[in-house]
């Protein structure tokens, strides 16, 4: 009973926070959700930089996908990914021979 009076309370306000996101202005909406994403973003670094052996990989992949590099048509997630795995082979490799 309480969450069909909740989810009719819910609904009446929909059409009103509609109109409101619809009246803002166009960069508005991806600001705010970029500044909701901060946290996750945040907590994402911190965990993939506690790890000592995967500390440079994590950085360089980050990096990588963050300069939006293009090479062949194909995106810089994908060359993110390719750089992150080959740093951290070589890094382990290395580690392993020393």
């Amino acid at each position: 009973m309480t969450t069909g009076v909740l989810y009719l309370f819910l609904a009446a306000g929909a059409g009103v926070v509609t109109a409101i996101v619809l009246a803002a202005p166009g960069a508005l909406l991806p600001a705010a959700a970029g500044l909701a994403l901060v946290g996750t973003l945040a907590g994402s670094i911190q965990q993939a930089l506690e790890d000592a052996p995967g500390r440079l990989p994590a950085a360089v992949t980050f990096l990588v996908a963050a300069s939006g590099i293009t090479v062949l048509g194909i995106g810089g997630a994908f060359w993110a990914l390719v750089v992150g795995v080959l740093l951290r082979l070589i890094l382990v490799r290395h580690t392993a021979t020393a």
